[in-house]
């Protein structure tokens, strides 16, 4: 089963994912973000249990409820994935 999501890339991403498919390397845009999600997903899988671990100990030393705790967690993720 799948399922669609949709996406916001910036102009500059979207004209580079265009070039890449429009060299052959990817068929589809969709088959280069599948492509990109499989790879971060294999790289950071074994990451997820220890870095939600040592959220949740900062979280407990914040005080931090959940909603805190996500506002944390997509601060760090933001820090680690976009320019």
């Amino acid at each position: 089963m799948t399922e669609s999501i949709t996406a916001r890339l910036s102009d500059l991403d979207i004209k580079a994912i265009d070039a890449l498919v429009k060299a052959g390397l990817f068929t589809t845009r969709s088959d280069f973000l599948r492509a990109a999600a499989r790879k971060l997903l294999r790289e950071e899988s074994p990451q997820i249990p220890e870095l939600f671990l040592k959220l949740q100990l900062q979280a407990k030393k914040k005080h931090l409820n959940r909603k805190d705790m996500l506002t944390e967690l997509r601060k760090v993720r933001k820090e680690l994935y976009e320019d």
